[in-house]
């Protein structure tokens, strides 16, 4: 009976391993930087807007866009800004290129996740068949004999798929938990942003 451990089985298949294993490590980086991320960056919009409703002036906005906190004082910073003029639409303009800023904050390396998730399946894949190849040849090339020929080719082949399934799993959940972050925050941000822009026009 032939066994392999681990140590011979990456061995066997290296060059596909190692690709997964980088795959894996970028992912994981990944998702705890966003973790990180959203956690600093959180909207609550009902508190956001309660506060919002108690400022009652544009100078009283500037004065404590700080407490509101991120991502909404960036951008009461940037349209409270004492070069920008006061009309509604000029206003109205800037506050949405601060909102999409924000957005492309969030969304940031969140399609590398995608990206992994879809490709991984496929490396593995590809580990999978030229372990059968290898295989196959070693049984071509041995003129017959029992499974402790093939034994080596299939190992490579499970443990190849099985890897690409480990980290395509992770990657896609996290891939679409971000993506619905991403979507829900902005939905807050934007709807923040109206109350801004009414705040800032006002006489």
């Amino acid at each position: 009976m032939v066994t392999f451990s681990l140590k011979e089985m990456f061995l066997l298949g290296w060059p596909i391993l190692s690709l997964l294993l980088i795959c894996s490590i970028v992912s994981l980086a990944v998702i705890l930087e966003r973790c990180i991320f959203f956690r600093k960056k959180s909207v609550n919009v009902s508190d956001i807007l309660q506060k919002l409703e108690s400022i009652n002036s544009p100078h009283e906005l500037k004065l404590q866009y700080a407490s509101l906190g991120e991502p909404i004082a960036s951008i009461v910073q940037v349209a409270a800004n004492p070069g920008n003029k006061s009309d509604e639409e000029t206003l109205s303009l800037k506050v949405d290129r601060a909102v999409r800023m924000q957005v492309s904050e969030m969304e940031r390396r969140v399609p590398l996740l995608g990206s992994i998730a879809a490709v991984a399946p496929f490396i593995g894949l590809l580990g999978t068949v030229i372990g059968i190849i290898r295989a196959f040849k070693s049984l071509a090339l041995s003129g017959g004999g029992g499974p402790q020929i093939v034994a080596s080719g299939i190992a490579e082949a499970l443990v190849a798929t099985a890897v690409g399934l480990m980290v395509a799993i992770p990657s896609l959940l996290a891939y679409n938990y971000f993506s619905v972050r991403v979507r829900r925050m902005t939905e807050d941000i934007e709807i923040c942003a109206d109350r801004i822009v009414e705040l800032l026009t006002q006489k």
